[in-house]
């Protein structure tokens, strides 16, 4: 034994796979790992499961607190109680053109114009309804349980859906070779 050897430290020996032996006598070089970086760069990427989940969260309460603020107005402010009228008064002028297509582009036309009006009015309530907070809550505790139960299975559900992706996620993961 030479003089080197006895200077280091004793440390057990790393087995090595079969690869990196060939790779360490230089036969041939395989690139079988990543740098760190470039790893830390794909996943910062990609969205993590608990941001997904969170989002998914913050968008089924934003619906939901819409459908409660649109369920205490129509009920409470007669908000929207009278459209089929109004639609039946808008459409209901006489032209000309009196054939089955004239009046299918017609109806086809007027559904699209009341869709968009509508869905502006339903985002529009939602923050209209903020300052009735603690009055939209008491309604729909009070005459739509279902409608609360509804949302809280729907947040349930997000919940499980997040556990069920983090235990396929973790089905994912490379194992650590040794």
């Amino acid at each position: 034994m030479n003089q080197d050897e006895y200077q280091r430290p004793a440390r057990k020996k790393k087995r090595r796979s079969p690869a990196k032996k060939v790779e360490a006598d230089g036969a041939t070089k395989s690139k079988t790992t990543k740098p760190k970086s470039n790893r830390k760069k794909k996943q910062d990427e990609e969205p993590s499961t608990h941001r997904v989940i969170v989002m998914l969260m913050v968008a089924i309460g934003l619906f939901g607190w819409a459908c409660f603020a649109a369920a205490y107005a129509h009920s409470e402010e007669g908000w929207r109680s009278n459209e089929a009228e109004k639609f039946a008064e808008e459409n209901s002028d006489i032209e000309s053109d009196n054939s089955r297509f004239g009046r299918r582009s017609r109806a086809k036309s007027a559904m699209v114009k009341t869709t968009f009006v509508a869905l502006k009015d339903f985002v529009m309530n939602a923050f209209y309804q903020v300052p009735n907070l603690f009055s939209v809550i008491a309604f729909n505790l009070k005459h739509r349980l279902w409608l609360v139960i509804l949302f809280a299975v729907l947040e349930g559900g997000a919940v499980f859906l997040g556990y069920v992706m983090e235990k396929v996620g973790e089905s994912f993961v490379d194992t650590p070779k040794y």
